[in-house]
Parts: C-alpha cells; sequence; structure tokens
C-alpha cells in the first residue's frame, strides 16, 4: 500500500512536471490549438479533404514544444516572447484561411514563392481585388474572434487559472491533457524528424524524399520548407552564373535580321479568337492569319505551358534544360548564347526592369531579370522603369532601338492580362460590358464584371502585339508569341486566380495551363526562308510544353551549340512528339486530360 502511495505520488509529481509548461502559458496553449482546429477542419469543410486524423495530434505537439521553450525564459521577457511568437502564428493562421478562401488551398512553398516575387504594384491589386468586407465572415473572422479571446484571456489569466483549480474534475484534465501531450509525442516525432532532415538538405533530390502530408501540415512549417527552397535557389543561381561564364557558342549563321520573342501574361487561350471564342478579342491577330501581304500568323494548337507561376516559366523556358532535368542551375540560357554569338539582345519588360534597387539574390523570383551580374551577360539593353500600359513598352522599344545592330534578339515582356484586369486596359478599351454576358447563367453579374475586364485587357493586348509586329513589317522578321501561363477567371465554375502546384484537374489544366502560341513571318522572311516558313506550318498541330522554347529560338537564330538538341525543336522533322509533357515536373498533361 505504501508502494502504490509512493508511485501514485511521483506519478502526479511527473504529470505536474509535464503539464507545467501548458499551466503558465495556458492562454496561448488553448488559442494556439483552437486555430490549428479551425486549419485542420477548413480543407475537410471547403474541399472534403480526407481528414488526416494525426494532425490534431501534430498541433498539440508543436504547441507544447513552443510552451516548453517558452520556459527558458524569465517570467519578465517571457511574455514579450511570447508576444513576438503569437503575432506572426496569427499572420500565417490568417493568411492560411486566405489563401482557401481565394485559391482553394493552404499556404505552401509556391505561394510563399508568389508573395516574395510580387512586386508592391502587383500585390496592391491583388489585395484590393480579394480584400472586400465579406471577407471577414468567412473563417478569416473566427480567427479574429481566437485572436480577441486570447487577449481577453491573457488579462484574466489569474481569473482562470483560479476557477479551473476549483473544479471538481480538474485532476482528471490535468491527467488527460497530460494523455493527451505524450499521445501526441508518440505520433509526431517522426514527421518532426522528417522536417528537421528537410531543413537540413543540401539538394531538392533529398528534400524529394521526405516530403509527405503529416510533415507539411502546417502554416509555419510550410513557411520554412518554402524558405528552404529558396535557399537551395540561390546555391542554384551561383552554379548559373558560372555555368554562363563557360557558355560556348560552335557557330552561327545568322539567318534573320530581327528575331522578336513575346511573352505575354496570364492569358486564357479559350478567350482567343484564333482559338474559337464567340467574343472579338484578338481581331488583328486572326486578320493576320490571311493577310499574306504583310507577313503570315500561324496559330499553334496543342501548346502548355510548364507552371502556371511567372517566375517558374522563366525559370525553365531561358534554360536549355527541360524541366525533367531537374539541375536548371548547370545550363545555359538563350540570350546568353544570342549575345555571345553576336546578336544585339534587348529585353524589355512591364514586370522586371534595370534597377539595382531590385537586384535581389534569388533565382525563383528573378532569375538574371533581378541580379546585375547574370543581367549583363544575357541582354544589351534593358528599360529602367515599369509602365502603367504595355503599349509604353514601344516607346521603350523606339528609344532603344538605335543601339540595334544588323542583327537582334528583342524580347517583350508583357503584364497583358494579369490579375488585376481592370487596370490592364485604358479606358478606352473597356468594349465588353456585363450585359455582353447575358448567355453565361452560370455566374453572377460581379463575376460577369471580372470575365468583361479580363476579355477587355484581352482585346488591348491584341493591339499591343499588333504595335509590335507593325514595327518589323518591312523588315526580315519573325515574331514568337507564348503567355507565360493562363489564368482562372469563372471558366467552368465560381474560381477567380490560379490554383496552386498538386492542383490538377481538367478545368485548371484547361485554363492555366494550355495556352495560345503563334509564330509571325514577315513578308521578306517569307521569301527569305520558304524551308523554315514551311517548317512552321508543318508544326502547327505538334505537342509542346514550353520549357523547350530555347532549341526552337536557337534553331531559328542559326546558332549551334552543344546543348541545342534537335528532337526538342518544335519545327524540326525529328522532334519528339512523343515527349511527356510534365506539369512542374510531376503531372502528366496529356494523361490527366485524356483521363477525364
Amino acid at each position: 500500500m505504501v508502494n502504490c502511495n509512493k508511485f501514485l505520488r511521483w506519478g502526479i509529481t511527473l504529470r505536474d512536471i509535464i503539464l507545467k509548461p501548458v499551466q503558465e502559458n495556458l492562454c496561448l496553449f488553448i488559442c494556439f490549438y483552437l486555430t490549428g482546429l479551425v486549419l485542420i477542419i477548413l480543407p475537410v469543410v471547403m474541399h472534403h479533404e480526407t481528414l488526416l486524423k494525426t494532425s490534431f495530434f501534430t498541433w498539440i505537439f508543436d504547441i507544447y514544444i513552443i510552451c516548453l521553450l517558452l520556459q527558458l525564459f524569465p517570467s519578465k521577457i517571457k511574455k514579450w516572447i511570447s508576444i513576438l511568437i503569437a503575432v506572426p502564428f496569427y499572420i500565417l493562421a490568417i493568411v492560411d484561411v486566405f489563401c482557401y478562401k481565394t485559391h482553394d488551398a493552404k499556404f505552401n512553398p509556391e505561394i510563399l514563392n508568389l508573395i516574395l516575387d510580387t512586386n508592391n504594384r502587383e500585390a496592391n491589386e491583388y489585395l484590393a481585388q480579394y480584400i472586400q468586407p465579406g471577407l471577414f465572415l468567412t473563417p478569416i473572422g473566427i480567427i479574429l474572434v481566437i485572436i480577441i479571446l486570447h487577449l481577453l484571456m491573457g488579462r484574466y489569466k489569474k481569473y482562470l487559472v483560479s476557477k479551473l483549480s476549483q473544479l471538481r474534475l480538474g485532476s482528471i484534465l490535468k491527467s488527460i491533457t497530460v494523455l493527451l501531450v505524450i499521445v501526441s509525442i508518440v505520433l509526431s516525432l517522426p514527421s518532426r524528424f522528417e522536417f528537421v532532415k528537410i531543413l537540413g538538405a543540401k539538394s531538392k533530390t533529398d528534400i524529394g524524399e521526405h516530403i509527405s502530408f503529416q510533415v507539411l501540415n502546417t502554416p509555419c512549417n510550410n513557411l520554412l520548407f518554402g524558405m528552404k527552397l529558396r535557399e537551395l535557389d540561390k546555391q542554384e543561381l551561383v552554379l548559373l552564373l558560372e555555368a554562363q561564364k563557360q557558355v560556348k557558342v560552335d557557330s552561327c549563321s545568322f539567318e534573320p535580321s530581327e528575331i522578336v520573342f513575346i511573352i505575354g501574361e496570364s492569358y486564357i487561350k479559350s478567350h482567343s479568337q484564333l482559338y474559337g471564342y464567340s467574343k472579338e478579342t484578338t481581331p488583328l491577330q486572326k486578320q493576320r492569319t490571311t493577310d499574306v501581304g504583310n507577313g503570315l500568323l500561324i496559330p499553334f494548337t496543342d501548346v502548355v505551358t510548364m507552371s502556371n507561376y511567372t517566375s517558374h516559366v522563366f525559370k525553365n523556358a531561358f534554360s536549355l534544360k527541360s524541366v525533367e532535368d531537374d539541375i536548371i542551375g548547370k545550363a545555359s540560357i538563350f540570350p546568353v548564347l544570342f549575345k555571345k554569338a553576336g546578336y544585339h539582345v534587348t529585353f524589355i519588360s512591364s514586370q522586371f526592369f534595370n534597377n539595382s534597387d531590385y537586384d535581389v539574390f534569388d533565382l525563383s523570383g528573378g532569375l538574371f531579370l533581378n541580379n546585375a551580374s547574370l543581367s549583363s551577360m544575357a541582354f544589351d539593353c534593358r528599360n529602367e522603369k515599369a509602365p502603367r500600359y504595355d503599349e509604353t513598352l514601344l516607346e521603350y522599344y523606339d528609344s532603344l532601338k538605335i543601339y540595334n545592330r544588323k542583327y537582334n534578339l528583342t524580347i517583350f515582356h508583357l503584364i497583358g492580362q494579369h490579375i488585376d484586369f481592370y487596370k490592364r486596359s485604358p479606358k478606352e478599351w473597356k468594349k465588353f460590358q456585363v450585359k455582353d454576358y447575358q448567355d453565361r447563367k452560370d455566374i453572377n453579374d460581379k463575376e460577369k464584371a471580372f470575365v468583361a475586364d479580363y476579355d477587355n485587357a484581352t482585346l488591348y493586348n491584341d493591339y499591343v502585339v499588333d504595335q509590335i509586329i507593325k514595327r518589323f513589317e518591312d523588315k526580315d522578321a519573325i515574331v514568337i508569341y507564348m503567355p507565360d501561363h493562363g489564368e482562372g477567371c469563372y471558366d467552368g465554375g465560381h474560381k477567380l486566380g490560379r490554383m496552386p502546384k498538386g492542383e490538377y484537374s481538367r478545368n485548371i489544366l484547361e485554363n492555366e495551363y494550355d495556352i495560345p502560341f503563334w509564330i509571325w513571318c514577315s513578308k521578306q522572311y517569307l521569301e527569305n526562308h520558304p524551308q523554315i516558313c514551311q517548317q512552321i506550318k508543318d508544326a502547327q498541330n505538334r505537342p509542346f510544353m514550353t520549357d523547350d522554347i530555347p532549341h526552337l529560338l536557337l534553331y531559328l537564330g542559326g546558332i549551334k551549340c552543344q546543348e541545342y538538341q534537335e528532337k526538342k525543336n518544335l519545327i524540326s522533322p525529328i522532334y519528339d512528339v512523343h515527349r511527356k509533357r510534365l506539369l512542374n515536373g510531376e503531372a502528366d498533361y496529356d494523361s490527366i486530360i485524356s483521363r477525364e
């Protein structure tokens, strides 16, 4: 009996030791866990996703570790450390709920990249698009209520603790809490060890071995994971810089005098007249498909982007490595090859411009566009400020073309139909109105207004692109048009904006990954290069993914180098039409389309 009492006392003592971090940080523990419950249940309610039951315990484990760490600090500064932890915690929780509300996905590394790669202009427009009074009636409002509860509990902490201690079931509650903590430790340690391995990984290949839903099941983990990926991207940039120093061109026949590469933005293929859209959004492009007197525009029918994020597209579409090759950092980028071959290379962008304040040393965001050393290797001329509308890029080109030489590569990067659509076209281009979409019974008037704004932006884009072409009509010129990705704009559902990596339904693929793609040849080009023009026509219906665009550009420029691969050149007779088009290097586009 004495031994039993002794063991009981030891048990109670051990229970109290385990419980002490929770008791002394009770407000934080309760409110953090309530927040965790919201984030666990939200995807189940909104997406009918499978409930990951272990998440209930991993949240207890993570919060308990926070409480345990707080015990290391003296009581005088513990309060301030708690605040320093609570503020970013609740911000991440709100961001996570916001992502579910706007993008149907939790906060993840892709969204982190999108946030960090967005300039002030884009960020302001994005927030203006989504932040509305009704947003606070969503689960975001629940998080705000929990924050208020946390503040009130902190103020009346002593009263709360005394009341809990007076409860008859207080001892039982303590024992249950300790039991939950112990179970959470047992269930959570494996996934948390895996997460530690991720943070210590030396390559993205190493990371891939440890990723799972159990590992990345909280906004904090996803934030740290995203930061780790960006750290690895920086290392990749060092490799990329070294690779450009080793670039060698074997020969160059300088085919046309002018090669123009236009990169559009957020262009939904099904909103183009060239591909059967009922609204007249691309009348000028459509006219150029038959107006041979001023050159010929040849639209391609089966082209997809490798990613629905601009930064990923630039990273892959400028490199001679394909998306499945993984190590982009060891590859040459095509503007460096063109410049090395003797072409004058100009880059004119609405989103990236030559400004020392934007010399960001990261690969995912700006690639060479934001790095001074890489930029100087790749380009001879760049614009130094961002325009309000894309047509201002024409003025930039007109002012920079005095530096052109006999052979030139000019790259235009438009803001196109980037969200916020209303701001993408001047007032005089607001042709489409809500009344023009009365046949769209699947969406309400507010959503029709967004569609109208998108189509107006597409119509204006048609004008800008046509004005670019006009500047090369009297030259031996070829123009390639390729948007970075598509967009979500209420086609097949009440969805606005792009979905994160990992979402691959047929509807998402058709709106965000299918893109318009065309090549325009001037009259001189048609006469001087009839064989290449025939090759372009023969390739119109071939399946293509835009990470291999550099091989087409090198061929058109007459550049030969060791990294050029004929089978990746879209218009080559030996082009590999059976290549798997892996979106983000993971999802087989053609398999998903054929399956659904």
